[in-house]
């Protein structure tokens, strides 16, 4: 088939590798004028590094594997431990973080020439029984057999073929950036989360001396975007290295993102087209998901694409029924952990290593496809 893609990020990357490698003609129409390697680090779960692997994509090498999570309190009380090395050993996949630069270059070298075009910003969608037609800001148009939107939260393919309210604030944002470090814990293999009564942070090693950092605090749209010395203030105080991550840094190593969620729709799409990614759910990064559940969409809409005999309306429709169960649990529990983060719950409950373990074990079987396989029969038929 002629698949069209809009959005070269992750997701549009991703689905392009994996339907290339099912003989597709693909091609990926990116509004901006080069790849978009802003962003601070990824962690890809073992859901992520597993569809990532399915789609012929390793990132193994190049990425530094976690071997622990651990969580605290702001006074330094330790909540609880997850060991990421038994997580690996039972799912079957290891936990990577990588900065998503290096992840986009890496799709995007795997692809043949020809395949991604820049400066094409779509601007309109016409789905007929036997096409669909794409029209970009520059006059032009690209018609293809079907059309996959992996244009993110403020999608024009979801405008265009599904219309509805955008995502909405959560009420929280993040300051984050990825920054070379000379901190013991960049050059380790564990990620600290810390979770205080107002505000939260994480410090994640990313390999090659880069520390991933984030500080989530409360927002809403008309509040000012901290600096670093009023993120100084706020976490002064808080257990190392924090205080000292906060001295090394300065504003312009400083990204500012505001927690947004989509409603999940029922259909993703029209006869010819459908989403994913933050496209369609869009969602807080409390569980840090986002990117993995993208992944796990990218997956299995290939496995879907592969049957080139059946009806693309029912393939489509057949992807978004399998994957939208897992997508919005997920989505769920990220709008509640993130809602929970105000209340003494998050920060009085203590668990012991094991437990803490086969809950991550649980929690990311049960929000994936990828793990659990593709079961599918070999052809979908058209009713």
């Amino acid at each position: 088939m002629r698949v069209l893609v809009i959005g070269a990020g992750v997701g549009g990357l991703a689905i392009a590798n994996g339907l290339l490698d099912k003989g597709h003609d693909v091609r990926v129409f990116e509004h901006a004028d080069a790849l978009r390697t802003s962003g601070a680090g990824i962690t890809v779960w073992s859901n992520g590094t597993a569809a990532l692997r399915e789609l012929g994509i390793d990132i193994e090498q190049i990425g530094r594997p976690l071997h622990s999570l651990r969580s605290m309190t702001e006074t330094g009380r330790l909540l609880w431990e997850a060991d990421l090395d038994e997580v690996t050993e039972r799912l079957g996949s290891p936990t990577v973080q990588i900065p998503r630069r290096t992840l986009i270059a890496q799709m995007a070298a795997a692809l043949p020439p020809g395949v991604l075009q820049f400066g094409r910003c779509c601007t309109g969608v016409t789905e007929h029984p036997d096409h669909v037609v794409v029209e970009f800001a520059d006059g032009t148009s690209a018609t293809g057999d079907v059309l996959i939107g992996a244009d993110g939260q403020r999608s024009v393919v979801r405008r265009e073929v599904l219309g509805g309210a955008p995502a909405k604030p959560t009420g929280w944002a993040s300051w984050q950036g990825l920054t070379t470090s000379d901190l013991p814990i960049a050059q380790g293999h564990q990620t600290l989360n810390i979770a205080g009564r107002y505000a939260h942070c994480g410090l994640i090693p990313t390999g090659d001396g880069l520390l991933h950092w984030w500080f989530d605090m409360p927002w809403k749209d008309g509040d000012p975007v901290q600096s670093v010395a009023e993120l100084r203030r706020v976490f002064r105080g808080w257990p190392d290295p924090v205080e000292h991550l906060l001295a090394s840094v300065t504003d312009d190593d400083l990204g500012f993102f505001p927690h947004i969620r989509h409603k999940v729709p029922v259909v993703w799409g029209g006869p010819r087209s459908t989403l994913l990614g933050d496209a369609v759910h869009a969602m807080p990064p409390a569980v840090a998901q986002a990117a993995n559940q993208t992944l796990e969409d990218a997956w299995l809409l290939t496995q879907y694409l592969s049957d080139v005999d059946g009806s693309p309306e029912v393939l489509l429709r057949a992807y978004e029924q399998e994957r939208r169960p897992r997508a919005l649990k997920v989505s769920r529990t990220a709008a509640l952990t993130s809602a929970q983060r105000s209340t003494p719950l998050q920060r009085l409950a203590m668990f012991p290593k094991w437990l803490a373990t086969r809950s991550q074990v649980a929690t990311l079987r049960s929000g994936s496809n990828v793990l659990r396989g593709f079961a599918r029969p070999p052809r979908v038929q058209v009713a």
